[in-house]
């Protein structure tokens, strides 16, 4: 453990990746344990993962995690801002040059590209355009499985007891069509209890733990200062978009892991 921690005192885009891979081959091992005992087979062999910022944010821990579990194959598309919209071309492209097992769509609501003119945010007519497009998507992989990605709650919708419609539309989605189609509430990994928000949690077992201490508990900051994206230093700007954390990036790395430790189920 003691290792763990000095990781978190270096900074700079060598020692990050040192950080990624050492956290990624412990809870990849962990993760084999738990397969293992479960008669899991492990990751699909291949993934495609389609998804916005928070996707972006995630993706170093996400690849890192897919690889060190397996020889699985992965086409990661993800981009700031974007909706499902925007990439149903691409999604089309995927199935047809690389046939995935499982795809993961993460978006987590976002009417900021042209292909979402007109639908504000939160409408009916917004919902039901996401509605649409989630189903357009999911019939673009008729062979795969499909996981829809709930997003966490945001500091501006704490005091909205309507934040998690679009998570509550993809759960229905899913549970209509359980044998295709499964719902992950990945949001919950970076979550305070009853679904609050938060912007520390207590520091994990196998993470450098770099944050402050609150309450006599060893902590990391999990968001943003914008109270949406993960990285503890960086703001998102007013189109969604957010670059590359330059620390270690707890919450990524807890989004990250939901959504990869999904995997283990497909069916």
């Amino acid at each position: 453990m003691e290792q763990v921690h000095r990781f978190g005192k270096i900074k700079g885009r060598a020692a990050l990746r040192r950080i990624v891979a050492y956290v990624a081959v412990v809870v990849a091992s962990a993760l084999f344990v738990v397969s293992c005992s479960s008669s899991q087979t492990g990751y699909p062999p291949r993934v495609a993962k389609f998804g916005d910022s928070l996707s972006f944010e995630a993706e170093p821990y996400y690849k890192s995690l897919v690889e060190a579990a397996g020889e699985t194959e992965l086409s990661y598309n993800t981009f700031g801002g974007t909706a499902i919209c925007d990439w149903l071309s691409k999604m089309r492209e995927v199935e047809s040059d690389f046939h995935p097992v499982a795809v993961q769509l993460q978006f987590s609501g976002n009417a900021l590209t042209p292909c979402m003119h007109g639908y504000t945010a939160g409408s009916q007519a917004y919902y039901e355009k996401y509605r649409a497009d989630t189903q357009a998507a999911i019939q673009i992989f008729p062979d795969a499985h499909i996981y829809l990605i709930g997003a966490p709650i945001t500091k501006s919708e704490e005091a909205n007891p309507n934040w998690d419609t679009l998570n509550s539309q993809y759960a229905q989605i899913a549970a209509d069509d359980p044998r295709h189609v499964t719902y992950v509430d990945a949001g919950a990994a970076v979550e305070g209890p009853g679904r609050t928000f938060v912007q520390t949690l207590p520091c994990l077992p196998v993470e450098p733990c770099i944050g402050p201490v609150v309450d006599g508990v060893p902590s990391n900051t999990i968001r943003s200062p914008d109270g949406v994206h993960f990285c503890p230093e960086k703001n998102g700007d007013e189109n969604g978009v957010i670059g590359g954390c330059p620390i270690y990036s707890s919450g990524a790395y807890r989004y990250a892991q939901a959504m990869v430790e999904a995997l283990n189920t497909s069916t």
